[in-house]
């Protein structure tokens, strides 16, 4: 990268709308790389930047599922959230959080702080002279004009730019059909469990019904058995899985360094995958088989499916829509109980609660959920899985820990809302979140890419196939970047060169492209 002169051309603007882990992954791996100077504002309607949500919480139970090597904000230097674990001492105030073989689950919250503090050592990078400055708002709107895209916030600011990032991340929770969304007024329905107060209000004796078994539900029961709960938690889902624990192997463990775990995701797919035909059940009969062989190696389980894993971004485009709508509809929950895996700490809180009978898992639907009239109770009506039979079971607590929500996605956002009703955003062609193309461009309703709006993160499910999780939303970014800086490049006089440490080959690019077109044929 060339330093920045004093002849350096005047800071190309970009907004970005999101102060969660992909807005501050995104504008700390751009301020670090730009070639040209940047000024970033960085929209975020909470009181702080980084935390968001989910990471907010400063409940000590609820913990990262996945090690610090794996949070790093910038993937060209894997140890960083590592490093600054160390640097803050939060090992030795947090000793549970280290495992035997070295490998550190830390709580929510020290990722929250992290994320807020590289913001603030981000906010002026002399070293390719840009900056980035937090804006408390809402955006709401934003269009396309004359060479710029403006956007607009809640409280009357107007923002001009160069280019809009979109970063807004998941929808939070709500109530999702079959419910009446009104429940989310009754005192005993938490519609959001990351608002960790709601959680330490539940009175110790109550009957508790949590909706859904995913990560979430297992952060609630570790919050209640920390609070002495008596009162039994039923935990209801369609199958009654729950997440996977982490695989802990006994001796010390090899951490990545630098950017091996990038270059890992960067790489190709595993040959098992690649050489056999691009549909759902071919693949999933090879990954059994590749399991199958793994483990009478003596290796885990967790080693094929990780190759899978680190590959979806390359090999769901190649897979036809339909089966795309398939796999969601009907494979996706075995996948995430092995793909989103429970944190070593949690998981033992939750099978010591199970073994001693406090908290019981039931596959079924819940078909309806109703207000008692003279109680504060409410009652559930519940089909267990294979069963015709409905049963009706009273609970004092209701709480939502239900996945994914494509709708609330549009509805709770305004600055969505409004891109879709305008026709800058199209639904992707599994209708869970907005197309794009390879490089993040969003693709409007005729089709047409969209160079200067840019959308990352979750909300881009549906065209990569599993961009959650820090270290994937990260490299998502870091595949963008050469494709966004060529873009600032052309803006000026002079051809910019991306920053090699974050650039993709060419031949990658191309060979990502033609996967794309090929599964959207």
């Amino acid at each position: 990268m060339k330093p920045v002169t004093s002849a350096s051309p005047a800071p190309r603007r970009i907004t970005i709308v999101g102060g969660g882990f992909s807005g501050v992954s995104a504008a700390v791996q751009l301020v670090r790389h730009s070639p040209v100077p940047l000024a970033i504002t960085l929209i975020e309607s909470r009181d702080r930047v980084g935390p968001g949500l989910a990471y907010a919480t400063h409940d000590p139970d609820h913990r990262l599922n996945g090690p610090t090597w794996v949070h790093a904000v910038d993937p060209v230097d894997g140890e960083h959230f590592t490093r600054w674990c160390e640097a803050r001492g939060v090992f030795s105030a947090d000793p549970q959080a280290v495992q035997a073989n070295g490998t550190a689950f830390v709580r929510r919250a020290v990722l929250g702080a992290y994320l807020e503090d590289m913001v603030h050592r981000h906010a002026s990078w002399p070293a390719t002279g840009s900056t980035i400055r937090t804006l408390q708002d809402r955006a709401v709107h934003a269009w396309q004009a004359d060479g710029e895209v403006t956007t607009t916030t809640e409280r009357g600011q107007t923002l001009p730019a160069d280019l809009l990032l979109l970063a807004t991340g998941n929808a939070e929770p709500r109530l999702q059909a079959p419910l009446n969304p009104a429940l989310a007024q009754h005192p005993g329905v938490i519609e959001n469990p990351l608002i960790t107060a709601r959680l330490l209000g539940i009175a110790r004796d109550a009957r508790v019904l949590i909706i859904g078994s995913g990560l979430t539900s297992l952060d609630v029961v570790s919050t209640l058995q920390r609070q002495g709960h008596t009162g039994g938690v039923t935990v209801v889902s369609r199958r009654g899985l729950r997440p996977r624990p982490q695989p802990l192997a006994s001796g010390p463990v090899v951490h990545p360094q630098g950017r091996q775990n990038l270059d890992r995701l960067l790489g190709p797919a595993p040959a098992f995958l690649t050489q056999v035909k691009p549909e759902l059940r071919t693949w999933i009969k090879a990954v059994r088989a590749r399991i199958r062989e793994s483990v009478a190696n003596g290796e885990g389980w967790n080693v094929p499916f990780d190759e899978l894993r680190d590959a979806v971004w390359q090999l769901w485009p190649t897979l036809p829509a339909a089966q795309q709508r398939r796999f969601l509809r009907s494979v996706r929950t075995w996948y995430d109980v092995h793909r989103f895996r429970s944190p070593p700490q949690t998981e033992a809180i939750n099978r010591e609660a199970l073994a001693a009978g406090r908290v019981v898992h039931l596959a079924a639907r819940l078909r309806s959920l109703a207000a008692q009239a003279h109680t504060h109770r409410i009652d559930a009506v519940l089909q267990p899985t294979g069963s015709s039979a409905l049963r009706t079971e009273a609970f004092d607590v209701v709480v939502n820990c239900t996945g994914l929500d494509a709708a609330a996605r549009t509805a709770g956002n305004p600055l969505l809302k409004a891109l879709v009703e305008h026709g800058t955003l199209r639904p992707d062609a599994c209708g869970i979140g907005y197309a794009v193309d390879p490089h993040c461009r969003v693709i409007n309703a005729l089709g047409d890419a969209l160079p200067r709006i840019r959308l990352i993160g979750p909300p881009t499910l549906g065209t990569f196939g599993d961009p959650g999780g820090a270290m994937f939303i990260a490299a998502q970014i870091h595949r963008m970047l050469p494709d966004v800086f060529d873009l600032l490049g052309r803006l000026g006089s002079t051809a910019v060169e991306a920053d090699r440490a974050a650039s993709l080959s060419a031949a990658q690019v191309l060979s990502f492209k033609s996967l794309f077109m090929a599964g959207q044929a």
